[in-house]
């Protein structure tokens, strides 16, 4: 199986990242950062995958973000903005007088 290879030129070295997995209080952001960590660290894909409980190519998907972006795109999240509002501005407005 073909190991996964991370880019150096974030300056991240896995003890910094384990630093910085500690301050991150959100538990499906410091999976990724640990997911990136232990690759960085040697291990297999399909290794880290069942350590942090997600699938191998979750684990490539966190790698990719990570070599892209470093840090900071692999804990950007972007959320969906949800379905529409039953009731339109100027209906809520008239709702609260």
């Amino acid at each position: 199986m073909k190991r996964l290879n991370i880019t150096d030129n974030h300056g991240w070295v896995p003890r910094k990242l384990r630093k910085q997995e500690r301050k991150i209080k959100n538990a499906h952001l410091r999976q990724r950062v640990m997911a990136v960590r232990l690759v960085m660290e040697g291990y297999l894909d399909k290794d880290v995958a069942s350590m942090v409980n997600v699938c191998r190519q979750t684990v490539s998907h966190y790698v990719s973000l990570f070599n892209e972006g470093g840090l900071e795109l692999l804990l950007h999240r972007d959320f969906a903005p949800g379905r529409e509002p039953f009731l339109t501005e100027a209906l809520r407005e008239c709702r609260l007088c």
